[in-house]
């Protein structure tokens, strides 16, 4: 499923002028964004799309996770938000990250072609612009069968009932969840794609 090119993209709740609260020192020292993403299971060579990347916040440090010879597909539909982020894959190790300017409900991706999604702090925000169920549906329609969908999202607001929408939507297609901790500040919950064989391949992670 590819975005036309004449369909406008949803409007983010989160403007790009207030991107310094994504990315900035104290959360960088608020949260090991490393320790976090590879307990959750992302491991080196994955192929990962980023939902609601921002300005990059985790995309470079995914970048770094999953090493040369993995990729990083950061979407975002705010055009400021993605300039951004391109300014800062110049620093980086790594040339393995695609930006993608696009919808969530419609993924400029292949069918089955990334390994893990990631998900930070961009379901409520999706909930509000209207697409939830297509965009869950879009990231189950990418990923692997096996593949992992994590999500981590602040607990403030409305969330906790978007999550349970979330969660009831990824276990209605099939998901069996894996880990689900509360933080005084984040909700994290992991998700596993139904085993199954796919073109002759049975992706199996640990």
């Amino acid at each position: 499923m590819k975005r036309s090119e004449e369909k406008r993209l949803p409007r983010s709740p989160f403007p790009p002028y207030l991107a310094f609260f994504i990315d900035n020192p104290f959360r960088r020292l608020l949260i090991d964004r490393r320790d976090f993403l590879t307990k959750m299971g992302i491991r080196e060579g994955d192929r990962v799309l980023e939902l609601g990347c921002g300005p990059g916040f985790f995309t470079e440090i995914l970048s770094e996770v999953v090493g040369e010879k993995g990729r990083v597909y950061a979407q975002d539909v705010e055009e400021k938000m993605m300039e951004k982020l391109k300014k800062k894959l110049s620093s980086l190790p790594f040339s393995n990250v695609v930006p993608l300017l696009c919808d969530s409900a419609g993924l400029e991706l292949p069918d089955r072609s990334c390994d893990v999604a990631f998900c930070a702090n961009v379901f409520e925000e999706i909930y509000e612009e209207g697409g939830l169920k297509e965009s869950v549906m879009e990231v189950d329609r990418i990923l692997k069968e096996g593949g992992l969908v994590i999500v981590k999202e602040h607990r403030f607001g409305g969330t906790k009932k978007v999550m349970e929408m979330v969660e009831d939507l990824f276990l209605s297609l099939g998901y069996g969840k894996e880990f689900q901790e509360k933080t005084c500040l984040s909700y994290h919950m992991r998700f596993r794609k139904s085993e199954g064989v796919t073109h002759g391949q049975q992706h199996t992670r640990p």
